[in-house]
C-alpha cells in the first residue's frame, strides 16, 4: 500500500504534467489567434490610415477603357502605398476591390495593367457585410476548395492567410481591402508570442511546484511529529497496561493462587488421613482434584494476563504455561522451541503475543483435539507455527475482529518487519505462520 506522501507526490507530478501539457496547448492556440489578430489589426490600420487617405480621387470610378489615365493614377497610388508600407508590417500582397467586385488596385501592378479587363471578384455575403458594416475577416487560402474563386491576382497565394477589411475612397465609396500574409510570417510571430506565454506558464508552474514542495515538507514534518507522538502515547499506554497486568497477576498469585494451593494441599491431606471415613474420602479427593484443575486454569490465566518471563531464553517456559489450560479442554498440546536463544527480547515477546492469540482462538473456536506450537530460529530469522486439527474456517469470510484478533496482529508483525499468514479451510484445521527477523 502506498504511503500518503508517495500518493501525494504521484498526484502532484501527474497534475503538473497535465497543467504543462494543457497550458502549452492553450498557449499555442492563443498565440495562433493573437498572430492572426495582429495581421487583422495591420490590415485595418492599412485600410483606415494608409489606403483610404492616400487613394486619389477618381481611381475608384475609372473604367478599363480609360487606360492611360487608369495607369497614371495607379502608378501614383502604388508609389504612395509602397512608401507608406515601410512603416508597418508589410503584407505579402494587397488588393482593393470596388463594391461591384472590380479590381481597383493590386500591389502586383503589372498583373492588373496587362489583364485589367478580366479581373473581377464575386463578392460573397461576408465580404458584402464588411463593405456595408465594416469589421474584419480572415481565412486560409485553399485553391483546391470546390467553391474557390480563381483569378490571376490569386496566383501564388495558396496556403496563405487572406484578410478582408473596409476602406473608404475620397468620394465616400466603400472599398474592400484584401491583404495576404504568408504562414511563415505568422508562424514566426506566433513563436514570439508563444515564447512569452511559455515563460508565464513555466513561471506559474514553478511557483506551483515551490508552493507544493513547501506544503509537502510541512505536511511531512507534521506527519512525522504526529507519528512520533502517537508512538510515544502508544508506548506509554502499553507500559501502563503492562504495569497494570503485572500488578493484577502479582496480586492474584500472592493471594488467590496461594490460597487455592494451600486449600488443595489441605484437602488432599485430609483425604489421605486414616481417620477420614471412606465416603468422605471420595468427596475430598474430588474436591482436591477440582481445586488443582482450577489452580492450573488460574495459572494459565495469569500467564495470559502477564507472562512470567518473555525473554528469549524463557520463551519455551512461557509458551508451555500458555498451553497449560489445553488439557482442561481435552486438547493435547505440545510446545517445541529450537534456536530461539539468540533472538532479541522484543522479537520473543512478539512470538509469544502471536502465539497467545492463535492458542486462544484454537481453544475457543477450533474444537480441536491436538494443538502444536513450534518455534524455530537460525540466528537470522525466527519462525512461529501454531497448528490445530480443528474445524477450520474460510479466512476471507471472517468479519468479526473480536473473534479472530489475528487480523489485527498483521500490522503489529509488519511493524517489526515480519509476515503473518493464516492458512485454513473448513474441516482442514488452521495454521498460523509468522516469520520475522530474529534481531
Amino acid at each position: 500500500m502506498r504511503s500518503p506522501i508517495a500518493l501525494f507526490l504521484v498526484i502532484g507530478v501527474a497534475t503538473a504534467a497535465a497543467i504543462l501539457v494543457g497550458s502549452n496547448h492553450l498557449a499555442a492556440r492563443a498565440a495562433s489567434d493573437e498572430a492572426i489578430s495582429e495581421a487583422e489589426r495591420t490590415t485595418q490600420l492599412l485600410a483606415q490610415s494608409v489606403i483610404g487617405p492616400e487613394m486619389p480621387r477618381g481611381l475608384v470610378n475609372l473604367r478599363p477603357q480609360n487606360a492611360d489615365q487608369f495607369t497614371g493614377l495607379l502608378d501614383q497610388f502604388d508609389l504612395e502605398i509602397k512608401a507608406r508600407l515601410l512603416d508597418v508590417d508589410r503584407p505579402f500582397r494587397i488588393n482593393l476591390w470596388s463594391r461591384d467586385g472590380r479590381l481597383v488596385y493590386t500591389s502586383e501592378l503589372q498583373v492588373l495593367i496587362k489583364n485589367v479587363r478580366s479581373l473581377d471578384l464575386r463578392l460573397d455575403p461576408e465580404q458584402r457585410r464588411i463593405l456595408h458594416n465594416g469589421g474584419v475577416d480572415s481565412e486560409i487560402v485553399d485553391a483546391s476548395a470546390p467553391d474557390a474563386q480563381h483569378s490571376l491576382v490569386d496566383e501564388g497565394t495558396d496556403g496563405m492567410v487572406r484578410i478582408y477589411a473596409r476602406a473608404q475612397s475620397p468620394e465616400g465609396k466603400p472599398i474592400l481591402v484584401e491583404t495576404y500574409f504568408t504562414l511563415d510570417e505568422l508562424s514566426a510571430r506566433r513563436a514570439e508570442i508563444f515564447s512569452s506565454f511559455r515563460w508565464i506558464t513555466l513561471g506559474g508552474l514553478g511557483l506551483l511546484v515551490l508552493v507544493t514542495t513547501a506544503i509537502l515538507v510541512a505536511l511531512t514534518r507534521q506527519l512525522r511529529h504526529a507519528s512520533t507522538e502517537r508512538e510515544r502515547l502508544l508506548r506509554s499506554a502499553m507500559d501502563a497496561s503492562d504495569a497494570e497486568r503485572r500488578r493484577i497477576a502479582r496480586d492474584l498469585h500472592d493471594s488467590v493462587v496461594q490460597d487455592l494451593a494451600g486449600t488443595a494441599f489441605a484437602v488432599s491431606a485430609v483425604a489421605r488421613s486414616a481417620e477420614t471415613p471412606s465416603d468422605a474420602r471420595d468427596t475430598l479427593d474430588g474436591a482436591g482434584s477440582s481445586l488443582r484443575d482450577s489452580l492450573k486454569s488460574l495459572r494459565s490465566l495469569l500467564v495470559e494476563i502477564h507472562p512470567p518471563d518473555l525473554r528469549a531464553d524463557g520463551l519455551a517456559a512461557a509458551l508451555a504455561d500458555l498451553t497449560a489450560s489445553a488439557a482442561a479442554a481435552d486438547v493435547q498440546a505440545s510446545v517445541s522451541v529450537e534456536g530461539a536463544e539468540t533472538a532479541s527480547d522484543a522479537k520473543a515477546a512478539l512470538v509469544w503475543r502471536v502465539a497467545q492469540e492463535a492458542v486462544r482462538n484454537a481453544l475457543r473456536h477450533a474444537a480441536a483435539s491436538t494443538l502444536a506450537v513450534t518455534v524455530r530460529g537460525d540466528g537470522q530469522r525466527l519462525t512461529l507455527e501454531v497448528v490445530d486439527d480443528g474445524v477450520g474456517f474460510a479466512p476471507d469470510s471472517i468479519r468479526d475482529p473480536d473473534r479472530y484478533g489475528l487480523r489485527g496482529l498483521r500490522s503489529l508483525v509488519a511493524d517489526h518487519g515480519g509476515v503473518l499468514d493464516v492458512r485454513s479451510a473448513p474441516g482442514e484445521g488452521t495454521t498460523v505462520h509468522m516469520e520475522v527477523d530474529a534481531q
